[in-house]
């Protein structure tokens, strides 16, 4: 991925800096940016991520194309209008095939992530198991409490991954971008909600199961992706998806950390205390939170990892 940070007070900067994660953001009125534009990002093709503050009075037209925008905007005068609709900017919101129009005076603090429309419908069509399923909104605000809270901690840990982590970590990040997809998908609503409420069943397919399990723990230590694993199992996404999960109780990215932890905890069996950290253990299998780490780890194994090291 790109990583940015740039501050600056020139509007046609602000507003590249804004496209380059939402292509069609507008800036159709400014005045004097002061305090300057704060930026930060991470982006790559058909993703983009990011968390901003800047001041100034200003009108920002956002069309996000052919993208899916997910974003709050927190200030003391922010008005923003979607679908002719005024909306509570500072509650997370998903804009999809309409404009966006934010007006804002004085100083506001923005974050969000945007991602491809067609990589947001091969999610939804994985999740939902219909291979036709376009996403459509039926609404721009969370579902619920619960969703909105598992999103802001699901960004919350992007973030630490994506903007504010000194160590680069292609699996780490690819991660954290999936886990963001899958957040924004379950969490605001739209035809895919619908489709997963009316619970469609799924067949047990124990061969492409078995041939799914052999390519996650023969390539755990590597960045891997459900349409990888797909692929090993001889499988659509979504044929795998409902097999795996009928015939073990999980999805195949939940066995794959599944994997990890077991690698990582073999790992620290046999580490020496004096010179190997639990840290460099859970980097090594994809663990950048070692908060996180720790609790999946105890959750699974019944102790630290710290103790398993020591022990």
């Amino acid at each position: 991925m790109e990583h940015t940070n740039i501050e600056t007070r020139d509007a046609e900067t602000v507003e590249q800096l804004w496209q380059s994660v939402v292509p069609g953001a507008r800036i159709s009125r400014a005045e004097v940016i002061q305090p300057g534009l704060s930026w930060h990002a991470a982006t790559e093709p058909g993703f983009g991520f990011f968390d901003y503050t800047i001041g100034s009075t200003m009108l920002v037209e956002s069309d996000p194309l052919d993208h899916v925008v997910v974003g709050r905007i927190a200030g003391p005068r922010v008005a923003g209008t979607y679908r002719r609709e005024r909306i509570d900017t500072a509650v997370p919101f998903m804009v999809v095939d309409r404009p966006l129009e934010i007006a804002f005076t004085g100083r506001i603090a923005g974050a969000g992530v945007s991602f491809a429309r067609s990589e947001f419908d091969e999610a939804a069509r994985r999740l939902s198991g219909d291979d036709t399923l376009r996403v459509r909104p039926t609404g721009y605000a969370p579902v619920s409490e619960q969703r909105l809270r598992y999103w802001s901690r699901t960004w919350e840990y992007a973030r630490d991954v994506l903007l504010r982590s000194q160590e680069r970590s292609p699996l780490v990040e690819q991660q954290a971008r999936l886990l963001m997809l899958e957040a924004s998908l379950l969490t605001f609503p739209t035809t895919l909600t619908e489709v997963l409420a009316a619970g469609r069943p799924a067949r047990p397919l124990p061969a492409p199961v078995r041939r799914a399990k052999a390519y996650v723990e023969a390539h755990a230590a590597e960045p891997v992706v459900l349409a990888d694993i797909a692929t090993a199992a001889r499988l659509s996404p979504r044929g795998l998806q409902y097999a795996f999960r009928a015939a073990t109780g999980r999805t195949p990215m939940q066995y794959l950390r599944r994997v990890r932890l077991d690698a990582a905890r073999a790992e620290l069996r046999s580490a020496d205390p004096s010179v190997d950290t639990v840290a460099a253990v859970a980097a090594r299998w994809g663990f950048s939170n070692l908060g996180r780490f720790a609790a999946m780890y105890r959750g699974e194994f019944g102790e630290t990892p710290s103790t398993t090291l020591r022990s």
